[in-house]
């Protein structure tokens, strides 16, 4: 498979794994080094029928130890569980916007925050990027034009002026 053959090269996988089917499951998921997930998907992953983000982290860790895990929670922001170097959860909160499409909000915060990561930002600097970077979309009608710019991004520091 495709993450068998980026693994054996040495490359990084990241997987959202949207929508959970049965085809998921026939994946080599132990190769998986980040997955972001929503709730629903991490439910479904951990095999879990409800739970807390953090009973479904905790559950996701012991299931797929070398991997990390993002785990979205829409109004309520995201966390993120690490490995060894870091085993502790790590939250963001959302950011309050003004919602007019939350289409590509979630496409938005995984790209924003894989990006953030890749340039070696840390697990909570990649989530505040992604977390505003998703704020912004959701104030926008549209699914691609709604995905702000890093520019964007990074020049916004005060929400409260932002979204009046």
């Amino acid at each position: 498979s495709i993450m068998e053959h980026a693994c054996e090269k040495g490359m990084k996988i990241i997987l959202n794994p949207s929508p959970v089917n049965e085809a998921l499951f026939t994946y080599p998921l132990d190769k998986v080094d980040i997955f972001v997930l929503n709730e629903t998907e991490g439910l479904a992953l951990a095999g879990m029928q409800t739970g807390t983000p953090e009973d479904i982290l905790r559950r996701l860790r012991e299931k797929y130890q070398n991997a990390e895990f993002v785990l979205t929670l829409g109004e309520q922001g995201a966390c993120y569980l690490g490995k060894d170097t870091c085993p502790d959860i790590c939250y963001q909160s959302a950011f309050i916007t003004k919602t007019v499409d939350t289409t590509a909000a979630g496409d938005t915060f995984c790209g924003y925050f894989i990006r953030a990561y890749a340039e070696g930002k840390t697990p909570g600097e990649a989530l505040y990027m992604a977390a505003k970077a998703s704020a912004l979309a959701v104030s926008r009608h549209g699914a691609s034009p709604s995905i702000p710019l890093a520019e964007e991004v990074r020049a916004l520091t005060n929400f409260a002026e932002a979204f009046q």
